[in-house]
């Protein structure tokens, strides 16, 4: 009996309501949009009125706790960035929302949680998609997406966008989860306990491939935007490597005019420069700073300011205060001339040896002999506190040679000085408005990077390591690695953004509510459905077992038939072959047409099984390579009797080439010829002929075939028969006119030329006899030497002091007696027949009886047990291991015969048995055996 469920207390189901709000709504974020928590299938909304409207009004506080858990747990994780106290805010008031929503819900629907909702009508089922869907769902969208816009969570011009993505997600949630959640939770509980299959299966198909639907196009979206700004960053990258090789081109120019010329005077500095510094963007000055000597500095600065340079004088910059200082050493460096003069005046006459980063980047470029830049500091006549970097390429004494880095060698230093916050303004002129960058420089050390230039606040950003999408690009200018930040700061402008999604989430949302409102509809015809699959059931199991019955009626009929069927040819082979009372002429032909007639009524029953085999897959064959001349004569040869009987000629080529051959299982190909002869015979007119031609063709692909073709002289067919011919059982209306045949030996063979990887076809005109072509593939015959004669078989001899003993296991009395009377021949034989497993034990055991037999002979199909139980006892007795076993039974299953094949057995004969065969097995086995002692 069923126990009454036990009530669980409200405190306890609120936790169950939070817990599971909590669990789906953080599932539901893997359906998020990208960098934000709005997901466009919610199924938190609808798990939280769910169980609202099952459990009572007191469940709407764990619904607003479950969604401000939701906010602050995927806030946290995907923007840890933002103040706790935002976060906060952000959570309270969307949880205020959600619990809003749900108590809307239910008023709107049922007017007060704890009634019961049936939703069984379609009026009741349209007012709860409707109402507690979009209606009900507008409200957490509003209150939460005005909240994330108003406390800077999103752009205001995406709170609509937003809204509508929110609105979707709680309303697919709702119209999918809240009538699966009621089978569980909804009453009355017998109405919805019946719907959870009805519904609740379907629901949560729906749900997951929405799901997924919903998730593709979203990586989809995420794709295209992905390719947008590896396009724009790739633009951005060369752009940048161009403008950079520009400075380094200005820099090289310079450095040419002083190689051209050991005398440079200001004039033609500022000529060299004009064009650089006209193209260049972003280029603060273009200098040379002169090689000067201690000795030689008083007469260098005089020379200078003879030339127009009032109170220049070289100094240094102190390295605490930045300001100017008497320049001291033996040596100097001092910046000569500089262009433009206007705004750079206060470097000129600076001593670069004097300070730290310009001094390093000179030595490295002396040592180098090529540009190299400074790091980032700030330049002597830099007024607004921006970094600047220098370039510095040294020129030596035209005596000296380029190839000489000696400092006594050295002329001076053509320079280039950037503004860095310029100089990237400049490259990143072209930058998309979405993008933002930053130029960083790699430190001496383990300090990290510093900033060369970019937006005011790139620092604050972190250099945009929570973007969306974020690149970095190394770059390396004049022995400087640099590093060019690139990152989306706004979303990825992209042609229709959204609008899959978006009509994804309206179709969603039409889809799932016309899917709720049909299965709601049709549950209440739950149980009508359910009988009328238990009826199909039924009809399946019932079709399956006709089928299994039918492959066993057919296993055991085929048994059946044997059996008898082997008493009647084997008394007749015995017949035939009695040496001693032979039969009269008279007697002798119709015994003749006894066997005859059991012969062709094995190959009926083979035919039979053959289509059994064709339908269940089960029919197997080895093909080989077989000589055509041969496969053909053999075939017309055992039909030529039958056609001169009937006056039919038989025609067939004597000249085929000895290496012709064919890919095929050789009994098949047998089965198959005897086929089309047997019906060229049979359906022909009399007098007629039936004439074999083969040839070696090439097909389309190159591979070679063998066409076999046999045309007849019969009363031919029409277009309407020939299209049925190949159907199993169907005679075309010629029963009457040949009454003996199945009908079944064409349709077998062209299965077995299928399965032989060949065709056959057939094409007649009526009155004008019919042609059956056979194409199988080809096969070369590897020719050789004829054979020497076989010696004539002499008839088996034994000594009549050995004789052998023979035990046969057959329960058949009938088929005992044929062999009996078969082994009569075989006078030195003994022959013991058991008819069960037990008795054929005890023969086999018992010495009082006489030898151990030398050979057993087996039937499968025994009273006690079957007979491959007795064949794997006798193979796994050591004393028995090596008496041959020759199984003998009707089942010609060939799974059966693989069976006893791989248990032990010789050899395996189908009853009805061709004695002659088996006489030949037994004295092959016997002559093989040693004599067993009593």
């Amino acid at each position: 009996m069923r126990q009454p469920a036990v009530s669980a207390s409200p405190v306890f189901q609120g936790l169950i309501t939070w817990m599971a709000y909590t669990l789906t709504g953080l599932a539901s974020m893997w359906l998020a949009t990208t960098g934000s928590h709005v997901s466009q299938l919610y199924l938190a909304a609808g798990i939280g009125l769910g169980l609202t409207l099952g459990w009572g009004l007191s469940m709407l506080w764990a619904v607003g706790a479950g969604c401000a858990s939701v906010v602050l747990i995927a806030q946290g994780w995907l923007h840890p960035e933002l103040k706790l106290e935002v976060v906060g805010l952000e959570a309270l008031l969307s949880g205020l929302g959600a619990a809003l929503q749900a108590w809307l819900g239910i008023r709107l629907t049922v007017g007060r949680a704890g009634q019961p909702l049936h939703l069984d009508r379609p009026g009741a089922i349209l007012r709860f998609l409707v109402l507690a869907g979009p209606i009900a769902c507008l409200t957490n969208a509003v209150v939460s997406v005005q909240t994330m816009a108003a406390l800077g969570l999103i752009p205001a011009h995406t709170s609509t966008d937003y809204m509508v993505r929110w609105w979707a997600g709680d309303t697919m949630g709702v119209v999918l989860t809240t009538p699966l959640v009621l089978t569980l939770v909804g009453q009355p509980e017998s109405l919805w306990r019946a719907r959870r299959w009805v519904v609740g299966a379907p629901m949560v198909a729906a749900t997951l491939l929405l799901g997924v639907a919903i998730h593709q196009v979203q990586n989809w979206d995420q794709e295209r935007e992905t390719a947008v700004f590896e396009r724009d960053v790739t633009a951005l990258a060369d752009e940048v490597k161009l403008k950079l090789n520009g400075y380094v081109d200005a820099i090289e120019a310079l450095h040419s005019v002083y190689q051209a010329s050991d005398d440079v005077t200001a004039g033609e500095f500022a000529t060299a420069s004009r064009y650089w510094l006209q193209t260049l963007d972003g280029l603060q000055a273009l200098g040379w700073a002169e090689h000067v000597t201690q000795p030689q500095l008083n007469h260098f600065e005089a020379q200078a300011r003879a030339e127009g340079l009032v109170g220049y004088r070289v100094f240094n910059r102190d390295r605490l205060t930045d300001e100017r200082v008497p320049a001291v050493g033996n040596e100097f460096i001092a910046l000569r001339y500089i262009e433009p003069k206007l705004g750079n005046e206060r470097a000129l006459g600076l001593n670069i040896l004097g300070l730290d980063p310009t001094r390093q980047a000179y030595e490295q470029a002396l040592a180098a002999n090529h540009p190299v830049a400074t790091r980032g500091f700030l330049l002597t006549q830099e007024m607004a506190r921006q970094l600047g970097v220098v370039i510095y390429h040294p020129v030596y004494l035209p005596d000296r040679g380029s190839h000489t880095n000696g400092t006594h060698a050295v002329m001076g230093a053509v320079f280039l000085t950037l503004r860095m916050d310029d100089m990237v303004h400049a490259m990143l002129q072209g930058l998309p408005r979405y993008l933002r960058a930053c130029l960083l420089e790699s430190t001496d050390g383990n300090e990290g990077v510093n900033l060369l230039g970019g937006p005011p606040n790139c620092h604050q950003n972190d250099w945009g390591r929570h973007a969306r999408h974020r690149d970095v690009l190394p770059l390396t200018f004049a022995d400087r690695s640099w590093q060019l930040v690139v990152w989306a700061h706004d979303p990825v402008p992209l042609v229709g953004r959204g609008t899959s999604s978006s009509w994804l989430s309206i179709g969603g949302v039409i889809a799932a509510t016309a899917l709720c409102a049909m299965l709601l509809v049709i549950s209440g015809h739950t149980q009508k459905i359910e009988q009328t699959v238990k009826e199909a059931r039924e009809q399946r199991q019932a079709a399956e077992a006709a089928s299994q019955a039918k492959s066993e009626f057919l296993s055991r009929m085929s048994h059946e038939l044997r059996t008898p069927l082997n008493a009647v040819l084997g008394f007749a082979q015995v017949m035939d072959i009695d040496a001693h009372s032979p039969l009269p002429p008279v007697q002798h032909q119709r015994l003749k047409q006894i066997q005859q007639a059991g012969w062709h009524l094995l190959d009926m029953i083979d035919d039979v099984l053959d289509i059994s085999r064709i339908e269940t897959g089960t029919l197997r064959l080895a093909a080989e390579p077989v000589p055509m001349g041969s496969a053909i004569s053999q075939a017309c040869a055992e039909l030529q009797a039958q056609a001169s009987n009937l006056g039919i000629q038989l025609i067939w080529p004597q000249d085929v080439p000895p290496d012709w051959g064919a890919q095929a299982d050789p009994a098949r190909l047998r089965q198959i010829l005897h086929t089309l002869l047997d019906n060229g015979i049979t359906y022909n007119q009399r007098p007629g002929s039936v004439t074999v031609s083969v040839s070696r063709q090439q097909t389309a692909d190159g591979q070679a075939k063998m066409v076999i073709t046999v045309k007849d002289t019969g009363m031919g067919m029409s277009e309407e028969q020939v299209a049925q011919l190949f159907q199993p059982f169907n005679r075309l209306g010629r029963e009457k006119q040949v009454p003996d045949g199945a009908g079944v030996g064409l349709a077998i063979s062209r299965h077995l030329a299928s399965l032989m990887g060949g065709e056959l076809e057939a094409s007649s005109r009526e009155g004008e006899g019919a042609a059956f072509t056979l194409s199988l593939p080809a096969a070369r015959i590897q020719t050789a030497a004829p054979a020497a004669p076989a010696p004539r078989a002499e008839s088996p001899v034994a000594p009549s002091d050995t004789p052998r003993h023979v035990l046969y296991v057959e329960d058949n009395l009938a088929n005992s007696e044929v062999v009996r009377a078969a082994l009569a021949s075989r006078p030195w034989i003994q022959l013991s027949v058991a008819p069960t497993i037990e008795q054929g034990l005890a023969v086999l055991h018992n010495r009082l009886q006489g030898p151990r037999p030398g050979l057993i002979l087996l039937d499968v199909h025994l009273p006690d047990a079957s007979g491959l139980e007795f064949l794997r006892l006798v193979k796994a007795n050591p004393e028995t291991s090596d008496t041959p076993v020759i199984m003998v039974s009707a089942d010609a299953m060939p799974e059966q015969i693989e069976a006893a094949l791989k248990a032990g057995a010789a050899c395996y004969l189908t009853k009805p048995v061709q004695l002659t065969e088996l006489l030949n097995q037994v004295d092959a086995l016997l002559k093989d055996t040693p004599q067993a002692s009593a």
